[in-house]
């Protein structure tokens, strides 16, 4: 509860929380917040700013009601010249028009004051829905301001979000209905939010059949009471002809009505204060209203992304599955070794120890077309198809998964058709990655190698074959390679080992196998981040928090 009035800056706190707060997705109830929101903005920017810097400022009476009440009658009336156009065709009032005595005319000309978002014009043509039209009348009160606004129940969907924001405005509401619709749901419901921000009420039940006045009055009377409307002040105009488009005599009791409550500074910072309390009043339950919203979306929000990161996290322990089943080393990457490593002779010259293997690795590699370069390029052309196979899966099942879901439809459709697989751009991506992670291999052997091996020094191309043994070494499990290519796979790692354990010792090579294996599971994890941070940026800012809007309200309740 709201117990006193802020500061303006307070409140301005909790205008940007607002603004900065994000409904993008179709929910439950979403469409409601967002009204709850856009209106909020509009009574904090036309109404209570303007109000809490300027409690002193003159008093806004706003006329709101139906198609066809006679609001703009009933303004010219009551101000006792046309200000504003009246007839059969409707909606009649497009732009609103205000009326003040031209002693006030500076404070509704100001656009730092109510209203911001719409221009001042003095002009009686039609100006549009955009500006507002000021009228300064001499026998208006000073102090006092009326304002005719666009019907409540337009077919113009900008009439009569106008009207609601003009009403949002009000120090007053001059609501105007008639003796056959005085029972339609519209006004009600404007009713209805009248009461909720405690807005200063009076109604106006125009063209009441002759004779008819007291039962109508006393029938709507007891519909306020229903509602819990008791303080509003009622007035009955009998059917009667115009004299010169207006009602003569009929409004007196509303013109005296006015005059009463602007009478006196104090008269109308009384009712300004009643209003502006009932206003401030309103906002935490509105506000709260809007933060389950906000928090739904989030949590809505957080899960298509937590889709998306589940998805792509299975994508990596399907790509390690692959690896470990030996897929990498099936077909031609285990013909290019066998050859590399020979049919046995690398093995006798091994069984002599590691200085009779200096003389077997100084022809390992010769060109780019040897036999180990051309394994770690088969290594490599696996690896891509593995990766990009599991990357397709995952856009696929991602979309698919997002589509089955509140909101996730909305979210893709700003995106192309083709984000369902893996990024155009990923084969690219992989490929220099994979090449970065095979020259790390080899910084591996060659820092690993050190003063131990004579041969890391003195034949460059030795230590590239080495490498190559390492890589065999990393993806040499057997496990789902069956028949003549399980036989190889078996040999071929065995040699690896060997050799690279003749090298380096035991432990150095499982050491060095594990850190290879790390480097290019990161490698590939920033791979999948990378194709993964497609969906990322679709939903990207739009998950917002309801905590900077419960921290604003907490302090516009604690000030």
């Amino acid at each position: 509860m709201i117990s006193s009035l802020p500061t303006p800056k307070e409140l301005e706190a909790l205008r940007t929380a607002l603004k900065t707060t994000s409904l993008p997705i179709e929910l439950p109830g979403s469409e409601d917040a967002r009204r709850d929101r856009a209106e909020l903005l509009d009574q904090i920017d036309d109404y209570l700013l303007p109000r809490l810097r300027r409690i002193d400022a003159p008093l806004l009476a706003v006329l709101g009601g139906s198609t066809g009440a006679g609001k703009s009658t009933m303004t010219n009336s009551i101000v006792g010249s046309e200000v504003t156009k009246s007839g059969v065709l409707r909606p009649t009032t497009r732009a609103p028009v205000l009326v003040c005595h031209p002693d006030d005319l500076a404070w509704f000309s100001d656009p730092t004051g109510i209203l911001p978002e719409l221009s001042r014009t003095m002009s009686s043509g039609d100006v549009g829905q955009s500006s507002l039209r000021l009228a300064p009348i001499p026998n208006l009160p000073k102090g006092l301001a009326l304002l005719d606004a666009p019907d409540i129940d337009s077919i113009e969907v900008a009439n009569h979000d106008l009207a609601a924001q003009l009403l949002g405005a009000a120090d007053l509401w001059i609501f105007v209905t008639t003796a056959a619709r005085y029972a339609d749901a519209v006004p009600w419901e404007y009713l209805a939010k009248a009461q909720e921000r405690s807005v200063a009420l009076a109604v106006v039940i125009n063209r009441i059949p002759s004779g008819h006045e007291p039962e109508v009055v006393e029938h709507f009377s007891e519909m306020l009471r229903d509602r819990g409307l008791t303080e509003t002040t009622v007035f009955s105009i009998s059917e009667r002809e115009l004299v010169d488009d207006r009602l003569g005599d009929g409004v007196e009791p509303i013109q005296q009505w006015l005059r009463d409550i602007s009478s006196t500074s104090d008269h109308r910072q009384a009712l300004v204060r009643k209003t502006l309390v009932g206003a401030l009043a309103s906002l935490p339950p509105r506000i709260h209203r809007i933060s389950a919203a906000v928090d739904q979306q989030a949590e809505q929000l957080q899960g298509l992304k937590k889709i998306a990161e589940d998805r792509y996290g299975q994508a990596m322990v399907d790509i390690n599955l692959e690896l470990d089943r030996g897929t990498l080393l099936r077909g031609e990457v285990l013909e290019q070794w066998r050859e590399f490593v020979g049919t046995g002779a690398i093995m006798s010259r091994l069984e002599a120890g590691v200085g009779r293997i200096r003389d077997g690795l100084k022809n390992l590699i010769r060109s780019p077309e040897s036999p180990d370069a051309q394994a770690a390029g088969q290594l490599e052309s696996n690896l891509l198809i593995v990766t990009r196979d599991a990357v397709d899966r995952a856009a696929l099942d991602v979309v698919e998964q997002w589509e089955s879901r509140p909101g996730g439809k909305q979210i893709l459709a700003e995106s192309s058709r083709e984000i369902s697989r893996a990024d155009r751009g990923l084969t690219s991506r992989i490929e220099h990655e994979l090449s970065a992670w095979e020259q790390e291999v080899l910084d591996l052997v060659r820092n690993q190698a050190g003063d131990k091996v004579a041969i890391a020094r003195t034949v460059s191309t030795g230590i590239n074959g080495v490498g190559v043994a390492l890589m065999i070494a990393v993806f040499s499990q057997s496990a789902g390679i069956t028949g003549a290519e399980a036989a190889i796979a078996t040999g071929t790692a065995a040699v690896s080992q060997t050799v690279l354990t003749a090298v380096f010792g035991e432990q150095a090579v499982r050491d060095l196998a594990n850190e290879a294996r790390n480097r290019l599971n990161v490698r590939l994890t920033r791979i999948l981040e990378e194709d993964r941070s497609r969906f990322d940026q679709l939903i990207g800012s739009q998950i917002t928090t309801s905590q900077n809007l419960n921290q604003a309200l907490a302090t516009l309740e604690n000030s």
